[in-house]
């Protein structure tokens, strides 16, 4: 019987370790099963950072009273620091099941070039889209709500 020694992928995040100070942190990624059928490991082609948001938790200026509902999918670490931080992410499906593999999909995960999530997780991009305009789609849902709660009517150009 051969021993195989499990090998850890290494991937890089972005950290804030305080208030208007970041760093890149090396970390590893587990093994993942060649049989799991439950997970995928993507590979990020592109990371956006929201101007609104993540400007507030880069300065350390999420209220108290907003940690929790403002904690992002995959959120490691506590405001206001550190914290791994992010939610727009596309990338590469490099491991998971067969018909996943190569695919580009949209994630709610924190800026790292590598990770690992449950399927579910992952939003395959159409292919008619690039992967630079996908990393958009958290920007675009921002943008819908702020329509559906103004609710303009044709001709209402107040609104505008």
């Amino acid at each position: 019987m051969s021993h195989q020694r499990a090998t850890f992928q290494r991937a890089t995040s972005f950290w804030l370790t305080r208030p208007g100070v970041a760093e890149l942190r090396e970390e590893s990624l587990p093994p993942m099963a060649a049989d799991d059928a439950s997970c995928v490991e993507v590979q990020t082609l592109y990371s956006a950072i929201s101007r609104g948001t993540e400007a507030l938790v880069f300065h350390g200026r999420v209220p108290e009273s907003e940690h929790q509902r403002m904690r992002a999918p995959f959120q490691q670490g506590e405001f206001p620091a550190p914290v791994k931080y992010g939610y727009s992410s596309v990338g590469k499906v490099i491991k998971g099941p067969e018909d996943l593999i190569d695919q580009t999909v949209f994630c709610l995960f924190p800026h790292q070039d590598r990770y690992q999530v449950p399927i579910s997780a992952v939003q395959p991009v159409p292919t008619a889209t690039p992967a630079s305009r996908a990393v958009l789609a958290a920007n675009m849902e921002t943008a819908i709500n702020g329509v559906w709660d103004a609710s303009p009517l044709p001709g209402n150009a107040s609104l505008l």
